[in-house]
């Protein structure tokens, strides 16, 4: 009888740990969930903020346009921009960290940490071409934002062939 007791004994020790380990991974799992929330809220408020400069700054240019007056010096908001994308930058790592993912360097692709290649464009995570791809993806938006002048450029030069052809 006495070893029966000391089985259940044991047995109930053993639970008990177990409960414990259980336990502290749950505490684990939901502590890293409320950093995830928090990283991701951060995410969007900066995001939120750099939005409502990029609209202030396109206000004040269209309002340059129609006024004919000068385009005001945007050195100091560029400057303030430049300094909410390195924290966005520092947000998203973090959060990748968080989520035990990593960013595929060609197209900007959350993926799992075990995955060699990208889950989206195939990319072979380590790959130097695919570092490449990255410093191309961001000279392309480079040239769309040339290319976005050039096109309104082009509307009012259009515009103006209009006016002359009316006369």
């Amino acid at each position: 009888m006495e070893e029966l007791f000391e089985q259940l004994k044991e047995q109930a020790a053993k639970m008990k740990d177990g409960a414990i380990r259980f336990t502290q991974k749950v505490i684990g799992k939901t502590n890293n969930v409320v950093d995830q929330t928090k990283v991701k809220l951060a995410i969007s408020d900066t995001e939120s903020k750099m939005e409502e400069i990029f609209t202030k700054i396109g206000g004040s240019v269209y309002k340059s346009h129609t006024d004919g007056t000068k385009v005001p010096d945007f050195t100091e908001v560029f400057a303030k921009l430049d300094e909410l994308k390195n924290e966005l930058d520092d947000l998203k790592e973090q959060l990748c960290r968080l989520q035990d993912t990593k960013q595929c360097p060609k197209c900007n692709t959350y993926n799992d940490q075990k995955n060699e290649y990208c889950a989206k464009c195939g990319n072979k995570f380590g790959d130097v071409s695919g570092e490449e791809t990255k410093t191309n993806a961001d000279d392309t938006f480079t040239v769309e934002a040339d290319t976005a002048e050039v096109d309104t450029a082009e509307v009012d030069a259009a515009d103006s062939a209009s006016e002359v052809d009316a006369k």
